[in-house]
């Protein structure tokens, strides 16, 4: 079976959405340490002023040695939550397809675990469900140390592909924008984000 092995991150980027439509089964990365700097805390937009980050505020553990993704809890005494879900309206309220999802965004935010994993992979189904991607989901049970997963989770460096462009809100303004969380794939392109996205797979 065609499997693609992903760390669960907040709202899955486009490029990494690709990986999964052109896979039959998707096997999350459970079993790994918390590191800091990439897409399990973060996800991007595109705004009125450019790019923005969305980032979740984390417990720190006061240990120094490295700790369990799984054990990794957000802080829900800040208000990081309220702040994403109006950025991400302000962002998209103008978008094709943002209407049709709404309902469904704000449902999610209403019902927050404190694991950020759990957190992750409830985003993951959010975007699953309404981009139509249909897949087998597994979890791992002990550390798989997959490349290509590492590569998709590091929020920094290029990303591994350049998309062709589609439209985005604010892009007259800012040009095409990317790695973005597929929330911009799903409020720019709605029912036709699967065309697209199997129109990228010879970058892969």
């Amino acid at each position: 079976m065609n499997e693609i092995c992903i760390h669960p991150s907040y709202f899955v980027d486009v490029i990494t959405l690709i990986h999964i439509h052109k896979s039959e089964a998707v096997v999350l990365e459970t079993q790994d340490s918390y590191v800091k700097q990439t897409y399990r805390n973060r996800t991007y937009i595109a705004a009125a002023n450019g790019k923005l980050a969305l980032n979740i505020p984390i417990i720190h553990q006061k240990t120094g040695h490295s700790i369990s993704y799984n054990a990794v809890e957000m802080d829900l005494s800040q208000t990081w939550a309220t702040t994403h879900l109006k950025s991400i309206k302000s962002a998209y309220y103008s978008s094709p397809y943002f209407e049709y999802y709404q309902d469904d965004l704000e449902t999610l935010f209403k019902d927050i675990p404190n694991s950020l994993i759990e957190w992750n992979i409830k985003t993951l189904h959010f975007l699953l469900k309404n981009l139509q991607l249909h897949k087998e989901i597994k979890v791992t049970q002990e550390y798989q140390n997959d490349t290509l997963a590492h590569r998709l989770i590091t929020a920094k460096g290029t990303p591994l592909i350049t998309l062709d462009s589609y439209i985005q809100v604010f892009q007259e303004k800012h040009g095409f924008s990317q790695p973005l969380s597929g929330l911009d794939l799903l409020f720019n392109l709605g029912p036709a984000a699967g065309h697209y996205i199997k129109s990228q797979y010879s970058k892969l």
